[in-house]
């Protein structure tokens, strides 16, 4: 059988953070996806006009992606992972962890939802 496990949250971040471009943004989240282990295989960056940055990593586990809505102050994060070899939810929680704190500056993981699937 194999698990998929969904975290999804929209995080709101600092004015500072809406200055990082694109690839700043691409960078801080292979830097995050690297320290807890798993395995970046492609990436697509997009920038829109007149504002906003869509960030998306493809892994070997599944995908991440970050929506920066710049206007808002708010950053849309999905992480995906599914369990083929091994249990993967750990460090797509220690993953969500990171990124709450790199986004958001406090370790408040309140406004992460989750859903397993399984097949």
């Amino acid at each position: 059988m194999i698990r998929s496990h969904h975290f999804s949250a929209i995080l709101t971040t600092t004015a500072d953070l809406m200055l990082l471009t694109g690839t700043d943004w691409l960078d801080l989240l292979k830097a995050t996806v690297h320290q807890v282990g798993l395995h970046c295989v492609g990436e697509v960056l997009v920038t829109f006009n007149p504002q906003g940055i869509s960030v998306v990593l493809v892994l070997e586990e599944s995908h991440i992606a970050l929506h920066i809505w710049t206007e808002s102050q708010k950053v849309a994060v999905d992480i995906h992972v599914c369990d083929y070899y091994q249990d993967n939810r750990p460090k797509a929680e220690q993953l969500a962890d990171l990124l709450t704190v790199k986004i958001c500056g406090d370790h408040d993981r309140g406004q992460w939802n989750y859903l397993l699937a399984t097949g």
